[in-house]
């Protein structure tokens, strides 16, 4: 099995656009379709404002099959130092997880996030999800424990 990091591509979209609704589904959060390709196509499109990675497996001596995403920003923080990567949503389908996917994706993402020349990687997890919690600080993510993310859309 050989796991890999893609750029998308116009065939690979609906995939990407499927994935998406999927996790919009598992977290609970509306879903709207030309709302989210506008975002991916803003970031494919601009890449200094961040990256859409697919996460493709190959199977042995078949197609190989895409079974999630990252949406990787990028920000500043006077705090950690500089240039910074959000990893803004990440996603694998059900039957990926636990399955050695993610220990094989977040390395990656983390070298990406180097030659991008940031100086951290932030992510936001459910408080509730204790698997991803323990999942990230394997890789020593740290809770930062006297934040609370708060946000506010804006209407144009």
């Amino acid at each position: 099995m050989n796991i890999s990091l893609l750029s998308p591509s116009v065939d690979s979209m609906s995939r990407l656009l499927d994935l998406s609704k999927q996790l919009h589904d598992y977290e609970a959060l509306s879903f709207d379709v030309e709302h989210v390709t506008t975002a991916f196509n803003f970031l494919i499109s601009n890449p200094s404002h961040g990256d859409v990675f697919l996460v493709s497996v190959d199977h042995d001596d078949e197609e190989s099959e895409i079974i999630g995403f990252v949406v990787l920003c990028y920000s500043f923080s006077v705090d950690l130092g500089g240039q910074i990567a959000v990893i803004d949503q990440i996603y694998l389908t059900p039957e990926w997880r636990r399955q050695g996917v993610g220990s094989h994706v977040l390395p990656n993402i983390e070298a990406h996030a180097l030659q991008k020349e940031c100086h951290a990687v932030i992510l936001e997890v459910n408080i509730g999800n204790s698997g991803a919690r323990e999942f990230y600080e394997q890789f020593d993510y740290m809770p930062r424990r006297q934040h609370c993310i708060m946000s506010k859309r804006l209407m144009r």
